[in-house]
């Protein structure tokens, strides 16, 4: 196994499942829609892969903060940019307004300031906000692993939740979705790229069936708890969230076809390309054919296209150079 292989296998899957939930909540309700908002949960492990990744690459070759920005941002500002004009075209064509207020945050990136214009155009893009703060504070966020590592990271974690509640500001995306809530997850992939950086190879089929499901029923019920009360115990929620959603992957992982562990690995090539193209997608498929076919076809052949859209614009960034 690769040593990689396992995070393209987390990366690639928690997307789909974050896919899968933007695409079938609106057509659910009741428990159903409650399971399916599970699949959110995917964001953490797309969260704990970034900071493995960023911090595997430095490890390996050092780059300097300039060239670390324009990297970065050309491998994510640029791809995003051109998915929020796409979508933009979209509402000119289906709305006949042209959205140059929204579209202006999002390419200037004053967006993650604005409670409003956060989740504007595209209610996915706020993830875009968060982790490009990574980038920008990514000099701060290696001394801050270095000097305490994924312990100091939980207690700034911690304590940035407490803040939010005590003030409030929990249902505000702009505070509840600010980097130093996700810190001890970016941190964590940094702490697991450490481990592989120095020779320490993760096999899951090593990790004993108790201990897995023993972490999924306790992850699930104090999910489903904080859920369930609400308000600001939604702002801890993210550790138990990782913890059940983390432990099911895993689980899969060990029980999974070579053909599914597979296909997962493969379309973590794309994964952010598909990110930032499955709303779009969905929404445009669904106003051609809504009429045409039953719910459950209309589902399938939504997911099916933003899987092909994603790839060819993976493609074509290769083939431009842009990532």
């Amino acid at each position: 196994m690769r040593k990689i292989e396992l995070i393209d296998y987390l990366r690639g899957f928690s997307i789909f499942t974050i896919v899968v939930m933007h695409l079938c909540q609106p057509y659910t309700d009741g428990v159903l829609n409650k399971a399916f908002s599970f699949g959110g949960a995917g964001v953490h492990v797309f969260i704990l892969c970034s900071g493995f990744g960023l911090y595997l690459s430095y490890l390996k070759k050092p780059v300097g903060y300039r060239d670390f920005l324009r990297r970065r941002f050309g491998k994510v500002w640029i791809p995003y940019i051109v998915a929020v004009l796409l979508w933009s075209i979209w509402l000119l064509i289906a709305e006949g307004v042209f959205p140059l207020r929204e579209v202006l945050s999002h390419v200037l990136l004053y967006k993650m300031f604005s409670t409003e214009l956060d989740i504007s155009l595209c209610y996915p893009y706020w993830f875009i906000s968060t982790i490009i703060q990574f980038y920008l504070a990514w000099p701060l966020v290696v001394k801050l692993y270095r000097t305490g590592g994924v312990f100091l990271a939980l207690g700034i974690s911690l304590s940035w939740s407490t803040l939010v509640g005590v003030l409030g500001y929990e249902d505000m995306r702009p505070w509840g979705s600010f980097c130093l809530q996700y810190l001890w997850e970016f941190c964590l992939g940094m702490w697991i790229a450490e481990l592989i950086q120095k020779g320490k190879d993760f096999d899951v089929q090593k990790c004993k069936w108790w201990w897995l499901m023993t972490s999924v029923i306790v992850g699930m019920t104090l999910t489903g708890i904080m859920a369930w009360n609400g308000g600001f115990l939604k702002l801890y929620n993210d550790i138990p969230s990782l913890l059940a959603y983390l432990s099911i992957l895993l689980l899969i992982y060990k029980l999974g076809s070579g053909f599914i562990n597979k296909f997962f690995i493969w379309a973590s090539g794309f994964g952010y390309e598909l990110y930032l193209v499955h709303s779009l997608v969905f929404v445009i498929v669904s106003s051609l054919l809504k009429d045409l076919f039953p719910v459950y076809i209309l589902i399938c052949v939504s997911l099916l296209t933003a899987y092909i859209v994603g790839y060819g614009y993976s493609y074509f960034l290769k083939k431009t150079n842009l990532k």
